[in-house]
């Protein structure tokens, strides 16, 4: 579903012409002539966006109702005025009643709990002796409210807006998650004497309760297109061959919030007058660890393989999303802590020359940090996988084999669908260890990060761990390069750095045998702070993320994993038609007339193919390439 805007307005008309009590409306009372001094609430206001709702469309989207609370003082001491009223809408009823100027009216409606008002609401006016008000508000939607007891399917239980200086008031709402995914909340109207603004329009934007998110895979595998993707419940088992179910499913650490669905969130502000939610479970049952989001929506063949959608998608503009019908969100519930996300899959390469070779991987898995997983209201998260060359599964059922050549690499991306409240991508690049990369503003319908968009920052998980944690050595195990101009995979970068032909090529410090060359370029490892959007910036320890600032180059983030092994030689295949600068001399043999390097060629050079002897340094990294263009 969608999640708009909801703007709504408290509008006074600022004259009290049958009043004359300073005692009452204080020494700075307006003139006469300007209406009747009455608080009225509608939504006849400027400045509204293309998104946002007002008037009738709003009110049919709000079920037509919500409760307002009300206060008034310093900022400090703040007296109740509107307990928790109920503010209606009937159409064309403006303008027949002192509080109704935009068909919103709360005067003769009969009160109820939470409010402690007997009887029939009545009118409200502005008072000049107290120097600011603080409006609060919430729509129930569809749901009925309910005071005590435990909350059914279409019930919300809801406690009083009560006064919480400075900041305005707070309240609680529990439900189930689909009964509060209807729900919406305002931000902290502070109106204040100082500003004039007691003749002018008081302006209440509700936001929607509701947390979406969705999923989705694509490969980037030379030769080869990706199918049969299957997923783990959990990671009791590392390789589970045959048995695992095709819905797309996350989950989580035991013990962790989870997908809950259901629970109890605590509405309340701070100075940036913005509503935060915190949440507790109700219970151990719905502190859910998982959570299944469909069947993958697969493609086409790329080339030659055998015809049909069966294929994953093939760039991060063109993701294969689980679920029913686009665009594939489903509701969760916002949390202001969040946990580490797993996912575990099997999944099998076919190669696109139409050749009838298949490899299956087992148990490969990805993380996703808890830096990214603090869902807000009014957000849309969306979490893509990517599948590259390296692989951390098994391409055997046995845990005895080694793992692939190179571990595999998933980007997870995070952002928020343009309909909602605000934006945030984070691209998790995941290998043993998981590389994670955010650039704020990053979205996945475009394959590259932007070099005007700001700062690319960078944080490593430790797949190892269980649960999995943080790299906290990214200051001395981090690195990052630029790449040579050429089409570069994370295996590129891995053979280069372990078997390299030169450290002294122009402009760059390693250059690899494959000819992919690497520059050492800046990246500050001391950052404690990550820009979050819509200002709710993410705070970090030193030394467990990276940033740097991106220019138009291809680059790759390399965490070096600390494992040393012994240098080995290996022999490939060189033609050569001249003599090259370092052929054999005797002394220092380079060249070879058989892979296993026992023979030297001869010191008398002759056109030929040889076997050139080439260094293994055999160290272990996680890579990650990170293109940037204009």
């Amino acid at each position: 579903m969608k999640t708009k805007y909801f703007i709504f307005a408290a509008s006074a008309l600022v004259a009290l012409a049958s009043c004359s009590s300073d005692e009452y409306i204080g020494d700075n009372s307006p003139t006469l002539g300007q209406g009747d001094g009455s608080i009225q609430f509608g939504s006849g206001f400027k400045a509204v966006t293309r998104a946002d709702k007002t008037g009738a469309d709003a009110a049919t989207l709000l079920n037509n109702k919500f409760i307002v609370g009300g206060f008034k003082g310093n900022g400090t001491t703040m007296t109740e005025v509107f307990d928790n009223y109920i503010v209606q809408w009937t159409a064309n009823t403006a303008g027949k009643t002192a509080d109704n100027t935009n068909d919103w009216q709360y005067v003769g409606i009969t009160a109820a709990s939470p409010s402690a008002v007997s009887g029939q609401q009545t009118i409200k006016y502005w008072d000049y002796s107290a120097n600011q008000y603080d409006f609060v508000a919430y729509s129930l939607g569809t749901n009925t409210a309910i005071t005590d007891g435990t909350p059914t399917t279409g019930q919300i239980l809801v406690t009083e807006i009560a006064a919480n200086t400075p900041y305005g008031p707070n309240y609680t709402l529990k439900g189930s998650a689909a009964d509060l995914a209807k729900c919406y909340i305002s931000d902290l109207e502070t109106v204040t004497k100082a500003s004039g603004n007691y003749s002018e329009t008081v302006k209440l934007k509700f936001h929607s309760l509701g947390t979406q998110i969705r999923v989705g895979f694509y490969e980037t595998i030379p030769g080869y297109s990706v199918k049969d993707v299957k997923f783990y419940n959990d990671n009791a088992t590392t390789i589970d061959d045959g048995t695992e179910q095709t819905t797309a499913t996350l989950f989580m650490p035991s013990g962790s919030v989870g997908f809950g669905s259901a629970g109890t969130y605590t509405v309340s502000f701070s100075a940036d007058k913005k509503a935060h939610i915190g949440f507790a479970g109700d219970d151990a049952t719905t502190e859910e660890q998982k959570k299944n989001f469909g069947t993958l929506n697969y493609t086409t063949a790329e080339r030659n393989e055998a015809a049909g959608s069966y294929y994953l998608g093939r760039s991060s503009n063109a993701v294969t999303y689980a679920g029913a019908t686009s665009p594939y969100y489903q509701t969760v519930m916002p949390t202001n802590a969040g946990a580490v996300i797993e996912l575990r899959v099997d999944y099998t390469l076919v190669p696109i020359d139409g050749g009838t070779e298949t490899i299956k991987i087992h148990g490969a898995k990805a993380f996703v940090p808890a830096t990214y997983t603090a869902w807000q209201p009014n957000y849309a998260y969306t979490y893509i996988f990517k599948i590259s060359d390296n692989t951390n599964g098994w391409t055997s059922t046995s845990e005895s084999d080694p793992k692939g050549l190179f571990p595999i690499t998933f980007d997870a991306v995070v952002t928020e669908a343009t309909d909602f409240n605000a934006e945030q991508t984070t691209i998790t690049t995941v290998a043993t260890p998981s590389i994670t990369t955010y650039q704020k503003g990053h979205t996945p319908s475009s394959n590259e990060y932007d070099k005007d968009q700001g700062a690319i920052y960078v944080q490593v998980m430790d797949n190892d761990a269980n649960p999995a944690v943080l790299k906290t050595d990214l200051d001395t195990k981090g690195a990052l390069y630029s790449l040579s101009s050429g089409t570069w995979t994370e295996a590129d970068v891995m053979d280069a750095l372990n078997v390299v032909e030169t450290e002294t090529a122009t402009g760059y410090n390693i250059t690899g045998r494959n000819g992919l060359s690497l520059k050492t370029e800046t990246c500050d490892a001391t950052i404690t702070t990550i820009p979050g959007v819509d200002g709710n910036n993410i705070s970090v320890t030193s030394h467990t993320a990276a940033s740097f600032a991106p220019a138009v180059k291809t680059y790759a983030y390399v965490y070096y994993t600390g494992t040393d092994n012994a240098d080995s030689y290996i022999y490939p295949a060189v033609e050569l038609t001249s003599e090259p600068t370092d052929w054999n001399t005797g002394s220092d043999d380079l060249y070879y007339t058989d892979p296993a390097g026992a023979h030297a060629a001869s010191t008398s050079y002759e056109d030929g193919t040889y076997y050139k002897k080439y260094t293994n340094l055999n160290k272990v990294y996680s890579v990650k390439i990170i293109k940037v263009v204009e």
